[in-house]
């Protein structure tokens, strides 16, 4: 999954390895991985992406931190 185009890492108040990247593949496919975990790679839909950033806006993820 080379030809993935990856946005910046989205990080932590601490930085280091505790970063988010996320990309799409060349069929768009949106994907996800961890900086210290580059291999594991977590696809999803769009519809799904989109479903958690609106509950991470809402606050409905909070409880997880």
């Amino acid at each position: 999954m080379s030809e993935i185009q990856w946005q910046n890492p989205i990080c932590g108040g601490d930085g280091g390895n505790a970063c988010l990247q996320i990309g799409h593949a060349p069929d768009g496919t949106p994907i996800l991985r961890e900086m210290a975990r580059p291999t594991e790679l977590i696809t999803t839909t769009p519809e799904g992406l989109r479903n958690l950033i609106t509950a991470a806006k809402r606050g409905e993820l909070d409880h997880l931190l």
